[in-house]
């Protein structure tokens, strides 16, 4: 495990959130030995504006400086993040790709650069540094070169060509900032077969889970009311053709779902059943009260060139929770092809779920938590430990 070191986190998400994130996991882990600075997500004037207006919830008391920009964050007894929020910048994605969108890039990125600066030279973490670009390739393109770094790591959890957030500029501006970094860690199988191609020196860390905390929601007893959860954002991942043929044909079976409401098509079509209910979403540490409840969990994902790139949270999550756990064929899971039942067919899927809800027992479910508790953030922080001293040794 990586211990006395300077991580500089330049990331995509904010580090709060109603939904688990990969990089803030592992941060949390490698903060506990670790001088960590995560830069938090870079709002822009548009979000400001929003904010105004009522429509979003930017810190825009601390991007503007009338509160600490740096806060410090216990995340476990042992160890704290700093966590950075830079001033705002220029909304710029609508842009096409050019000239025009590369000058006012390079100008975002130097009013970020110019405030983790200050802001490394306020925590005296100015030498080598670990530096961690978090899905963040734009931002990351101008800045790897601006710090005095060990090794340079670009860490990546999602297929950044097939995101629909990213789609104008994600895909080129991920493959001119791959070559610039020491190596890349990417989650799943399908993200390693992809980004090998870009660096020589990519490597596999697959998502963990937090098991003390999922391990909460577990239960020995096995419940005559039949409740089927799933955490997650209602989004366009879900197969909703599976789900509508699962769900009426269980009517009296209560399918429970907890997380963001992102695509309200989607959730038009899961409130037409009368057996369905949304939950809206809920903290990390809401979640195993929620999965105590349940007699199993879905990953019910379309199969498309955006989910084939996944590793879910969810899997560990439930598996720690002792659920059993029904899924569609997504992505390249067989480490779990032992524990779960998985089905893009969904008369089979369905037929799995009667299956693993009505064998379940207690030995079945000590077995998934075995499983899960090998897939843990700190198993996944050695590992992400090696790579980075491996790579450091190279330099």
């Amino acid at each position: 495990m990586l211990k006395g070191q300077q991580i500089l986190c330049l990331s995509n998400p904010t580090w709060e959130g109603n939904y688990a994130k990969t990089i803030v996991e592992m941060m949390k882990v490698l903060g506990q030995h670790n001088k960590v600075l995560y830069v938090d997500y870079q709002f822009t004037l548009k979000d400001v504006l929003s904010t105004f207006l009522g429509k979003a919830n930017a810190p825009i008391k601390r991007m503007y400086g009338r509160e600490p920009n740096i806060r410090k964050v216990q995340v476990t007894a042992e160890g704290v993040i700093y966590v950075y929020t830079p001033p705002p910048i220029l909304p710029i994605n609508f842009l096409p790709k050019g000239f025009f969108y590369d000058l006012l890039l390079r100008f975002n990125t130097k009013i970020v650069v110019s405030g983790i600066k200050k802001a490394l030279e306020f925590l005296r973490m100015n030498d080598q540094l670990i530096y961690v670009d978090a899905f963040n390739p734009s931002m990351g393109l101008y800045s790897v070169d601006e710090f005095k770094t060990r090794a340079s790591i670009y860490y990546c959890y999602d297929e950044i060509a097939a995101a629909v957030w990213a789609g104008k500029h994600g895909a080129y501006l991920e493959e001119k900032f791959i070559p610039k970094v020491d190596g890349v860690v990417v989650t799943s199988q399908g993200l390693l077969q992809s980004k090998s191609k870009l660096h020589p020196e990519t490597h596999l860390v697959r998502n963990g889970v937090n098991f003390n905390l999922f391990n909460e929601g577990y239960t020995p007893d096995i419940s005559s009311k039949k409740i089927i959860g799933y955490i997650g954002s209602i989004d366009t991942r879900l197969d909703y053709d599976l789900l509508d043929v699962v769900i009426s044909s269980k009517p009296n079976w209560e399918f429970h779902f907890v997380g963001r409401v992102m695509y309200p098509e989607g959730e038009k079509r899961l409130t037409k059943h009368s057996n369905v209910k949304l939950l809206g979403a809920r903290s990390s540490e809401q979640l195993p009260a929620f999965l105590k409840s349940c007699s199993a969990g879905l990953i019910p994902f379309a199969r498309n060139e955006f989910t084939k790139g996944i590793y879910p949270l969810k899997i560990n999550e439930y598996l720690a929770a002792g659920l059993p756990v029904v899924m569609t064929l997504f992505s390249d899971l067989s480490e779990f092809k032992h524990i779960v039942s998985s089905s893009n067919n969904p008369e089979e899927f369905l037929q799995f779920l009667i299956t693993e809800v009505e064998s379940d027992n207690q030995d079945k479910r000590l077995k998934r938590t075995l499983v899960a508790q090998k897939n843990s953030w700190e198993y996944r922080a050695k590992t992400f430990s090696t790579i980075v001293q491996n790579l450091s040794e190279h330099e």
